[in-house]
């Protein structure tokens, strides 16, 4: 899709591909040196709610082998800003009905995009780029699947998981405990993958928020326990950590996939 001069692209409600800068919307201001990017996506601005408000505007997400390009529209009164793939610890993707959102965490910085699900094809295809090049694939190499932990997984998280991973990539452990508040957590040839239906302590029926973090990245992984209430905690290098919450029923399983993730790491 290419956008005449005459035209504001803030009217545009769904997201489009951007594969080359001829693609973009003729009305935003691009730095004088993007010229290496050759993926992304337009981003639409927030729909309008009842008292006339938007929480954000239109931006493109625009991508480099070497790194993440987020250009707000004019509108916005807000600067660009650059992200080196090298410097991105952590990625959180969440997809709930229409509303959706790429986190960006790396290098003290938390970059948020918010965006409508309205036409999820081209964020979709974004994300398994942006992945791509963050996380490269290793040198193929034979390491034996080291088991599944916990409960058969379900329909959701099957569909979940299946729209996370990228071609070629295995998973080599893992634990799924099912709804409510379902998660799954993977060890795979690239990352450590946590895929839930918990949003700030929230269950969510009706969608999944997926987490990745490069194995580098990880400086170790623990089971703790507080009264009844078991965590499995994944501490990362920057300090930051998440908590998986683990049922009473399920502590044998995640035990195990905490040691198979240590074996690994």
């Amino acid at each position: 899709m290419i956008l005449g001069s005459g035209l504001d692209s803030r009217q545009y409600r769904i997201a489009f591909p951007i594969e080359d800068l001829s693609q973009v919307p003729a009305d935003f201001v691009l730095p004088l040196d993007c010229g290496a990017f050759d993926a992304g996506v337009f981003l639409p601005r927030d729909d309008m709610d009842w008292l006339g408000r938007r929480r954000y505007p239109a931006r493109i997400l625009l991508l480099s082998d070497r790194e993440a390009l987020i250009v707000p529209h004019p509108s916005a009164d807000e600067q660009p800003v650059r992200v080196p793939l090298d410097l991105i610890e952590r990625i959180e993707w969440g997809r709930i009905l229409l509303i959706g959102w790429i986190v960006l965490n790396g290098d003290g910085r938390v970059i948020r995009l918010p965006y409508n699900t309205r036409a999820r094809a081209p964020v979709e295809k974004c994300m398994q780029t942006l992945v791509d090049r963050w996380l490269p694939a290793p040198p193929a190499r034979e390491i034996p699947f080291a088991g599944a932990f916990g409960e058969p997984i379900d329909l959701k998280f099957e569909y979940a998981r299946s729209a996370e991973l990228l071609a070629g990539e295995t998973a080599l452990a893992q634990f799924f405990q099912a709804s409510p508040r379902g998660d799954l957590a993977l060890v795979t040839s690239r990352r450590l993958l946590w895929i839930t239906e918990r949003r700030n302590g929230r269950y969510e029926r009706y969608g999944t928020v997926g987490n990745s973090a490069g194995l580098s990245s990880i400086a170790g992984v623990r089971w703790v326990r507080t009264g009844r209430r078991g965590n499995l905690e994944v501490a990362f290098r920057s300090g930051a950590s998440w908590h998986v919450p683990i049922r009473e029923d399920q502590e044998e399983d995640a035990r195990g996939f905490e040691a198979a993730v240590r074996r690994m790491l």
